[in-house]
């Protein structure tokens, strides 16, 4: 008797990242199991405000991708999980000189603006966001976090799971009484299952609140925090700040109530906000790369590749494709803040390379840090 359950893909962290592969890869036709230390939507994911906004940059990849991938999540989850997605309009007001120049540009450029700003909005601002330069978009979205995990993965094998580390065994990859032939990392700045020296994550420590308030906002809004609109029962979500400096990993605390106070103060320099009453605290770490850009594709055996090609150490080139890397391995990462507008494009990339065998887009794939990384060692 087989003592192990065979799957074709065992996907590691249970986040949007996560979470969204699953549903990918398992509507593609793969038997999927899904495995995390906790559950569903326990980290980051869990504490995010996901608001599905697009993110306002210079032109370049980045912006590229990400008006690609905003389309994209507007689309997938208004049609597929409309219970969870909530459509407003969007106001994003600048909180700097620089920013007032790149929304100045984006307005030239979108196709999303509105005409002008609802007057019930407007009234509800402060004089300080009313001077700001802001964008106004005609199509915006705010989804709930937890329950489109939740929705995403029904109908697929979950096991919580805290995996130390992955052995694999006559080409397959075991984690516990599980194996598969691929196994999908996506953990975020969690710590790492194999030898990746070459790949440092930036860990953000985000805090989200929903509040109970009478102020009856009709729009999504970005400034110094995002602010949902206020659902029927009166409820707001004020979120995500982020903590740099905090790490779980470390023997210290989160100070839950100066998270809350700084949230609520940033809050009340955009909304004249009225008889707030704190109901509920999210909190999560995170991922970003250092360049910005998401991470999804194959994870390079750093050492076996250094004693193939030596001479990387001395800066000399070698073509990624030629690189070792760790067989059906695939990394989907560091999306930072914007996990739930990239999740969607991701996910369905990765279902695209796994199950109809197109490739990955170079250019996010992690190896892209991997020369840097062997020439200064």
């Amino acid at each position: 008797m087989n003592p192990f359950v065979e799957y074709d893909v065992i996907i590691i962290g249970a986040g949007i990242n996560g979470c969204m592969s699953a549903y990918h890869l398992h509507h593609g036709g793969l038997r999927v199991a899904l495995v995390d230390a906790s559950h569903i939507a326990s980290g980051g994911s869990g504490a995010a405000g996901a608001f599905i906004s697009p993110k306002i940059s210079k032109a370049g990849l980045l912006k590229e991708i990400m008006t690609q991938a905003h389309s994209e999540a507007l689309a997938f989850y208004t049609n597929t999980f409309p219970h969870h997605t909530l459509q407003k309009p969007l106001l994003h007001i600048s909180k700097s000189a620089e920013e007032a120049t790149t929304l100045r540009q984006f307005k030239k450029e979108t196709q999303l603006l509105s005409t002008s700003i609802d007057e019930a909005t407007w009234d509800l601002l402060t004089p300080q966001a009313h001077t700001s330069e802001a964008v106004y978009l005609s199509h915006g979205a705010v989804v709930n976090a937890q329950g489109i995990c939740h929705a995403l993965v029904e109908g697929i094998d979950f096991y919580p799971l805290h995996v130390e580390d992955l052995v694999q065994e006559e080409g397959k990859w075991r984690i516990g009484h599980l194996t598969a032939k691929h196994v999908i990392l996506a953990i975020g700045a969690y710590p790492k299952l194999l030898s990746l020296p070459y790949l440092t994550l930036r860990g953000i420590w985000g805090h989200r609140i929903d509040i109970q308030t009478s102020t009856p906002l009709q729009t999504i809004l970005h400034h110094f925090v995002s602010i949902s609109p206020t659902s029927h029962e009166g409820v707001m979500a004020i979120g995500a700040t982020h903590d740099v400096h905090f790490s779980p990993f470390n023997d210290c605390i989160y100070d839950l109530e100066a998270g809350r106070k700084e949230l609520l103060t940033k809050a009340s320099q955009t909304l004249d906000l009225k008889e707030v009453k704190i109901i509920r605290d999210y909190t999560g770490l995170r991922s970003g790369a250092n360049d910005y850009l998401p991470i999804l594709g194959g994870v390079v055996d750093a050492f076996a590749t250094l004693a193939r090609y030596p001479h990387l150490r001395h800066g000399k080139k070698v073509d990624p494709k030629e690189y070792v890397y760790y067989p059906n391995v695939t990394m989907i990462n560091g999306s930072g803040g914007y996990g739930f507008v990239l999740a969607p494009y991701l996910a369905k990339r990765l279902k695209e390379y796994l199950v109809d065998k197109k490739p990955l887009n170079e250019e996010l794939s992690p190896a892209r840090f991997f020369p840097r990384w062997a020439k200064k060692s």
